[in-house]
């Protein structure tokens, strides 16, 4: 039977104490610490993105307005002694905010809605996917159930206690499964003003492990960013990955061989 760990736990008060420390901390680093001009991580993704949509002219207006919005940002960020903090802060959770924040800013000059600007800055943040490129090129290995396995524990240590409440719930062979009580993106977003955007985080899971093989299933019921009580990641092992089939105009050394 696998060993169900205590789950790390937080009351309500001291939840309470926790996000009021951090928006207190984000709102003193404001009158500090002016503004560096430090290039926003996934800059040319965004740009990229917002530029079949909006077309080239506009996109790069906008994204200077986003690099704008990350200087701040970033200048007036809270000092998290967890390095796996600071690393979700300023590469993943800053640039999402700037984005929504410069969106935003300019739907509200065109007349346009914040659903609308939330919806964009959602659409635009899928592009961010770099997990799932991995998994499409993995998806043939016939070993991957027991890769990611063998990733699960190092993996895990990008989340550690200062930010996350993790119960691990299952890790065998045929199961790994585990639920978050507590979330740093979702707290920091709070903190922020824009608990919304944190949605679109989980969104990216979801983006991802669809890419997964057959003999591999992404199972999730609910997150706390929309709104439920826990986020649920769970990966079952269903079968055995089938090899794509090779066009018959296919390179002769790509096509299967004959037995014998």
């Amino acid at each position: 039977m696998a060993r169900r760990p205590l789950a790390r736990t937080r009351g309500p008060r001291g939840r309470g104490q926790y996000l009021a420390g951090l928006a207190a901390g984000i709102a003193l680093g404001s009158t500090l610490r002016r503004p560096s001009q430090r290039p926003m991580p996934h800059m040319r993704i965004f740009q990229r993105t917002l530029a079949t949509t909006r077309g080239v002219v506009a996109a790069t207006i906008l994204s200077a307005r986003i690099q704008a919005h990350y200087d701040t940002l970033l200048a007036t960020r809270p000092r998290f002694a967890h390095p796996a903090l600071r690393w979700h802060l300023t590469y993943q959770i800053l640039p999402g905010l700037a984005l929504y924040q410069a969106i935003k800013e300019d739907a509200a000059q065109r007349g346009s809605t914040q659903a609308a600007a939330l919806a964009e800055t959602g659409a635009t943040l899928e592009r961010l996917d770099m997990l799932g490129p991995l998994l499409r090129q993995a998806r043939w290995l016939p070993n991957l159930p027991a890769l990611i396995r063998l990733t699960f524990s190092p993996m895990m240590k990008l989340y550690p206690a200062a930010g996350w409440d993790i119960r691990i719930e299952e890790q065998s062979p045929q199961r790994i499964a585990f639920k978050v009580s507590r979330c740093f993106y979702l707290d920091v977003l709070t903190a922020y003003g824009a608990p919304e955007l944190t949605a679109h985080y989980c969104q990216l899971d979801d983006v991802a492990y669809r890419e997964l093989p057959s003999s591999v299933q992404w199972e999730r019921t609910t997150t706390l960013g929309r709104g439920g009580p826990y986020c649920d990641f769970c990966w079952r092992v269903v079968g055995t990955a089938q090899a794509p089939a090779v066009s018959s105009s296919a390179p002769a050394g790509l096509r299967s061989q004959p037995a014998g």
